[in-house]
């Protein structure tokens, strides 16, 4: 760190330490891919001197199965993408750490290896966006022009333009963002576009900011067809953060749903509650962005049935709790999906949506640390 002359560790630091030193990581692997011959020679010595008890294997074109914890590859992302298929990896977390940002062309590349089926499980990325450089610039990379219009642009800000098209897979994203509007506006404007870009392959995708230093902010997205998961790692981020957790009154927000839909209960007696109310309270709860389908995981615990889960989401979505969502999605399904009216839903039954992410400092990370005794 420049600004300090410590040395910490990186996201493949980080990844290695946590499979050497946290219980209960026997079955965890660790693939690292790195395609500069430099930077790959430095990996194997780091990892020789500081986790020596590691066992490494070193990976060339194919996988033969051996007892290791950690592999290594030294290739491009192409090549790497069509070794990895030889490893037969079981649920995954693909960590996009590019230098700057990764083309929308090489995370499509994995995820369509990956998810052959609507919105199948068992896959999360989590992708690394240097937010503010694209409007702050850094050392040689120009900010974005405030301009649409390529004739304004010089060469440093046109080689920016290019590299943000690779970023969101077209040109589509220049009418919103190559404006003159303050840097926090552009930020809205470009996590909203890229979230929307991504929803192609996910239902849920979570910024989670961070602020390096003043006036600089950067974004982990994770991307997740689990709604358990997002949700845990949403709950555990609030928490460093300090912000407030989500925990709407369920009782209070019962009672004023069934007072409004006396009808429902009619058969109801007891404890037994609904199912379109049980469906309703899983995506105000958990469902992060308020994304619903018929294909959810915790929609499907609830019932079984397809046509009776179908059957409820059209209900709420006629009684305007959820309205339709109408995102391209990756395998041209004619499954519907569906978002929360958080305006409906604050208005009769008093649950406000969750506030949206305080950005992580290292002074929060410092104090967890000084409070762990470390």
């Amino acid at each position: 760190m420049k600004e300090t002359g410590e040395t910490v560790l990186g996201s493949a630091g980080h990844a290695l330490d946590l499979k050497a030193n946290t219980p209960h990581t026997d079955n965890l692997k660790v693939v690292l891919i790195e395609d500069n011959s430099e930077c790959y020679a430095h990996l194997k010595r780091v990892i020789g001197r500081r986790w020596p008890s590691l066992s490494v294997t070193e990976i060339k074109n194919t996988f033969a199965p051996d007892s290791s914890s950690v592999y290594l590859l030294c290739h491009g992302f192409s090549e790497a993408v069509n070794v990895l298929d030889t490893l037969n990896l079981g649920n995954a977390i693909y960590f996009f750490d590019p230098l700057r940002s990764v083309p929308l062309m090489q995370i499509e590349q994995v995820a369509r290896k990956r998810m052959g089926t609507f919105f199948r499980t068992g896959t999360e990325f989590i992708i690394f966006l240097f937010t503010t450089d694209w409007f702050l610039g850094r050392d040689d990379f120009a900010p974005l022009p405030c301009s649409s219009k390529g004739r304004d642009w010089t060469e440093r800000e046109r080689d920016t333009v290019s590299q943000a098209d690779e970023l969101f897979g077209g040109t589509y994203w220049r009418k919103d963002i190559l404006k003159d509007l303050r840097v926090e506006r552009k930020i809205q404007f470009m996590l909203k576009l890229y979230e929307t870009t991504l929803h192609k392959w996910f239902r849920y995708v979570l910024p989670l900011p961070f602020s390096p230093k003043t006036g600089q902010m950067f974004h982990l997205i994770l991307c997740s067809n689990f709604e358990t998961g997002i949700n845990a790692t949403y709950s555990f981020y609030a928490s460093k953060t300090g912000n407030p957790p989500f925990s709407p009154d369920n009782r209070r927000a019962f009672a004023r749903f069934k007072g409004r839909h006396p009808r429902l209960f009619t058969n109801i007696s007891g404890r037994k509650r609904p199912l379109q109310w049980l469906m309703l309270w899983k995506v105000i709860r958990y469902h992060e962005g308020g994304v619903c389908d018929i294909m959810c995981r915790d929609l499907v615990d609830l019932e079984p049935d397809e046509e009776e889960r179908q059957r409820s989401l059209d209900w709420l979505s006629s009684e305007g709790y959820l309205e339709p969502w109408d995102i391209p999605n990756a395998w041209e399904s004619s499954i519907r999906q569906f978002k929360l009216n958080w305006k409906t839903v604050s208005m009769r039954l008093g649950v406000r949506r969750p506030q949206p992410l305080i950005p992580l400092t290292p002074e929060q990370i410092e104090g967890d640390r000084s409070d762990a005794g470390e």
